[in-house]
């Protein structure tokens, strides 16, 4: 599952962005800002956190940024409000907010606060959409639960238009919040996954010895069987994930099963 690659090409000064996600970038990629508003020859700086503000311009090219630059072109912090955040679990990423939940008397807000509730909705409903059919799905040798049929017209809308109507966010937020859906598929979880996926991929193209290589294979195969990870793990992997990763209820005989894998095969 690799990364989406930005565009490579020159943005053009003149375009009109829209916030599509912050998402993991691959080390060494540039902020596009530098080609927007800044003097000739200046080649601006890198994304150092390694997460990066994804916006679309006009002719439908994404395009890198680094959180100043977004903000620049888009005009102000209300504008990456209502971004889908697939770095929110990442290792010092801050506190933990499940958007996923309406904040109180948000169904009640007029205004400015009410476009903005029912736009961090829209982002926590189009992040968990994503991760089930998209990124946590795309994990090879995924367990098959985590795509979802009834989500996927819900899918088959957001990829027409780009974005999901009020009434279609509120069935994926439904679905997320149902008692019937296990803690391994709620957002928190699948964050997690793809946190740990991402960061286990570049390791495994770093990886000099077999031996290494070997063991990250097997690291890879046993979160996309179980969808979480034990914190011994996780340490020997290198990852570095936000301090509630993989907080769920193990059944003992799952643990006692991760404790003792063999990950030479």
């Amino acid at each position: 599952m690799p990364l989406e690659p930005a565009s490579v090409l020159v943005p053009d000064p003149a375009a009109t962005w829209t916030a599509v996600r912050k998402d993991f970038v691959e080390p060494g990629t540039r902020c596009a800002g530098a080609g927007i508003g800044m003097p000739a020859g200046n080649k601006g700086h890198g994304i150092g956190s390694g997460h990066a503000y994804i916006l679309r311009d006009a002719a439908g090219r994404e395009h890198a940024f680094g959180p100043d630059c977004a903000l620049r072109l888009l005009g102000g912090h209300g504008a990456l409000d209502a971004v889908p955040d697939f770095t929110a679990r990442a290792a010092g990423a801050g506190p933990w907010r499940d958007d996923v939940w309406q904040r109180r008397g948000g169904g009640r807000q007029r205004g400015r606060d009410g476009e903005r509730e029912l736009a961090r909705q829209h982002a926590a409903a189009v992040r968990y959409l994503l991760l089930r059919m998209d990124k946590v799905a795309g994990v090879p040798r995924v367990q098959p639960s985590v795509r979802f049929a009834p989500l996927e017209p819900l899918y088959a809308a957001w990829r027409e238009h780009g974005k999901l109507t009020q009434q279609q966010a509120a069935r994926v937020l439904a679905i997320e919040r149902s008692p019937s859906t296990p803690a391994t598929l709620k957002t928190a979880n699948l964050l997690d996954v793809y946190t740990a996926y991402v960061q286990l991929e570049r390791a495994l193209r770093e990886a000099v010895r077999l031996e290494q290589q070997r063991f990250l294979r097997g690291v890879m195969d046993w979160l996309a069987r179980h969808l979480t990870l034990t914190r011994a793990q996780g340490e020997a992997a290198g990852l570095a994930l936000h301090p509630r990763a993989w907080q769920l209820e193990t059944p003992p005989r799952l643990a006692a099963a991760a404790r003792d894998a063999d990950w030479d095969g």
